[in-house]
C-alpha cells in the first residue's frame, strides 16, 4: 500500500502521532515531517492539534475519506491479481468431509472441471474439524461438510439441512415399534423404545456425538455403546449386520450407498437437522469458482431430491 494512505489513515484512526508512529514502527519525529510534508504538498491542514489528540480539519476528513477509497481500490486490484495468478497456475483446493467422496469425485469435480477446463483441483479428504482448521490457514479455498456451528470469518453458502434420523437394521425389532408421527418424514420411534439399544459411535467427527445426545435431550435415557467406529461408512456396516444403532444426517446414508440396505427412523419431539454447506474463505482468490462449486453441489443434492420424489 501507498505510504502516504497507510501513514495519514494510521494517524487518523490513532487521533496522535506517537501511537501511530509505534503501529507504523517509525519514530514520532519522521512520522510528524512526513505529515506536515503532506500537507504543504496538497496546500491544506490535515490536522490540527486539540490537546493531546490530532483532530482531522473538514480538508483533512475529505481527505481521508478519498484515501480510504483508494485504499479500497487498492485492495480489490491485489486481490484481482492475486486470483488472475492464481488461476492461470491453475489451482483449486477443495478439501470434503470423507463421507461425500463419491459425490465429490463421481459428479462435482466432473462438472467443475467442465467449467473450468485449465483449472487443478486439489482434493483433501478429512474430518470436519481438520478441514476448518486447514481453511482458516488459508491450505483450502472451499470445504464441504455437515456443520454444527458458525465461524463469523468464515463465509457459509447453505446447500441442504439434512434431517438427523436412527439408522437400523433392515430386520430390527424397531420396524414394529415404529409409526407415523406428524411433522416427521420417517416412522416415528419412541426413546422408551430404544433403552435396550447399543449406540455406534464415529469418533472421527466430534458432531456424532452430538447427534447421539439428541436421544439423551428425551429423557435423560441411557446409551450402550459397545462399538467405536472412525467414520461413517463403517458404522453403517454394523448397523447392517445389525450391531447396533447409529443416530446421523439421512443425507449420510443417501451418500454412503445404505438407502436399500437400513432402515431409518424419526425420533424426540422435534425433528432435528444437520446442514451441509460450502465453507470458504472470504478472502480467497478464486471467489467465482467457489460460487460455481456451492452453485454445482446444490443442483446435485436438488435433482437427487426431486428424483426421489
Amino acid at each position: 500500500m501507498d505510504k502516504t494512505i497507510e501513514y495519514v489513515l494510521e494517524v487518523a484512526r490513532c487521533g496522535g502521532i506517537a501511537k501511530a508512529a509505534r503501529n507504523l514502527y517509525i519514530t514520532p519525529s519522521a512520522l510528524s515531517k512526513f505529515i506536515i510534508q503532506k500537507e504543504k504538498e496538497i496546500g491544506v491542514r490535515l490536522f490540527v492539534r486539540q490537546g493531546n489528540r490530532f483532530a482531522l480539519t473538514y480538508p483533512g476528513e475529505r481527505y481521508v475519506e478519498m484515501l480510504k477509497e483508494e485504499a479500497k481500490l487498492y485492495e480489490k486490484m491485489k486481490h484481482e491479481m492475486a486470483r488472475l495468478a492464481d488461476l492461470y497456475s491453475g489451482r483449486m483446493r477443495v478439501g470434503f468431509q470423507m463421507s461425500f467422496a463419491e459425490l465429490m469425485t463421481g459428479k462435482v469435480l466432473p462438472m467443475l472441471q467442465d467449467e473450468y477446463p485449465s483449472i487443478n483441483v486439489f482434493m483433501e479428504e478429512n474430518s470436519t474439524s481438520e478441514l476448518l482448521k486447514m481453511l482458516k490457514k488459508k491450505q483450502l479455498d472451499v470445504i464441504l461438510s455437515l456443520i454444527d456451528e458458525t465461524d463469523e470469518d468464515l463465509v457459509y453458502d447453505r446447500i441442504v439441512d439434512s434431517p438427523v434420523v436412527i439408522a437400523a437394521a433392515k430386520d430390527s425389532p424397531l420396524s414394529k415399534k415404529a409409526a407415523a408421527k406428524e411433522g416427521f418424514s420417517h416412522p416415528w420411534i419412541s426413546s422408551e423404545e430404544l433403552i435396550n439399544e447399543r449406540i455406534i459411535f464415529d469418533r472421527g467427527e466430534r458432531s456424532f456425538r452430538r447427534y447421539a445426545g439428541y436421544l439423551l435431550d428425551q429423557d435423560q435415557m441411557p446409551l450402550h455403546s459397545d462399538i467405536t467406529v472412525t467414520n461413517a461408512r463403517t458404522a453403517l456396516m454394523c448397523v447392517k449386520q445389525d450391531l447396533g444403532i447409529i443416530v446421523l444426517p439421512e443425507i449420510l446414508v443417501h451418500e454412503l450407498g445404505y438407502t436399500d440396505q437400513v432402515a431409518v427412523y424419526s425420533f424426540g419431539n422435534e425433528q432435528q437437522y444437520a446442514t451441509l454447506a460450502a465453507v470458504s474463505d472470504p478472502k480467497t482468490v478464486v471467489v467465482n469458482e467457489v460460487k460455481t462449486f456451492s452453485t454445482i453441489v446444490k443442483e446435485i443434492v436438488v435433482n437427487r431430491k426431486v428424483d426421489k420424489s
